[in-house]
């Protein structure tokens, strides 16, 4: 079962929490404004709860700066799927003060976007869950959150329990994107967050239960083949579908069967009903 940062790394909800609820369909959430050492100021995570019990966290990763919607607002988008899609499922939206590849800077103490995740995002979003059973928490993102998601479940498979992703990026052997040099700062950070590597570096600790679902296909269909030969390559159990065309931003065509099949990975990883039942 994946498990917690230490106890040192969970930081207390801030507390300017602020209720919030947009227009444009986005689901009653809370946000929580962050005080990172791992990020510039101003960033937050909106979180919506279920009226159920939580029985599970999913992170809904970003592709833009900030609050950025140019390629739409993912709880927004969430909010219209149905409802069998979201209950018991808390979603949460992180931002970040730099393009979100998910990475620590080599140099920059504000922009140290892993730790961000990691130390502060899904502790605080466990914070508002109270006393409950720690749920699993899973991994959602298309482009460079599909690369992100991937990453952090090889990097950290004891605290994120699947990855479900969609038009992931990198998967094949493309020149990095320049924003990524940017917030990576070296050649050897590149190298470090190279998801390719990872997934041959981490393959061991993904053997078992399925834990990947590698959905496809929008503009990236190089790396969605790409990705699927390599994790057959190296006997990673996953999911491969490429059913789901859709615009390259989030859209409810993509966003669907992805939460699907990661309900269907977390059936295989935590058969315990107790985990999943109200």
């Amino acid at each position: 079962m994946p498990s917690l940062p230490s106890e040192p790394e969970r930081p207390a909800l801030a507390c300017g929490q602020a209720h919030v609820h947009d227009s444009d369909a986005v689901p009653a959430g809370t946000r929580v404004p962050l005080e990172s050492p791992f990020q510039g100021p101003g960033t937050q995570v909106t979180v919506v709860l279920p009226e159920q019990r939580v029985r599970r966290v999913v992170l809904a990763l970003p592709v833009e700066t900030g609050e950025g919607h140019k390629y739409g607002h993912s709880l927004a988008v969430i909010g219209r799927l149905p409802a069998h899609l979201r209950d018991g499922t808390a979603f949460a939206a992180p931002t970040f003060s730099d393009s979100p590849w998910l990475v620590n800077h080599a140099t920059r103490a504000d922009c140290q976007q892993e730790d961000h995740l990691v130390r502060v995002v899904v502790p605080t979003v466990l914070a508002m869950l109270g006393g409950q059973t720690r749920p699993p928490v899973h991994l959602l993102g298309f482009s460079k959150g599909g690369f992100a998601a991937l990453n952090l479940l090889t990097r950290h498979p004891d605290l994120f329990a699947t990855a479900s992703v969609w038009d992931a990026s990198l998967l094949s052997g493309r020149p990095p994107h320049p924003q990524l040099v940017d917030v990576a700062g070296s050649a050897a950070r590149l190298d470090e967050y190279d998801v390719r590597h990872n997934l041959r570096l981490h393959a061991g600790s993904l053997h078992g239960a399925r834990r990947i679902a590698l959905g496809g296909i929008g503009t990236l269909g190089a790396d969605w083949t790409a990705g699927r030969q390599l994790l057959e390559e190296l006997g990673i159990p996953h999911t491969a579908y490429r059913n789901a065309p859709a615009d390259h931003r989030w859209d409810t065509a993509w966003l669907a069967p992805a939460l699907q099949h990661l309900l269907a990975l977390e059936n295989e990883l935590l058969p315990d009903a107790s985990v999943r039942e109200e």
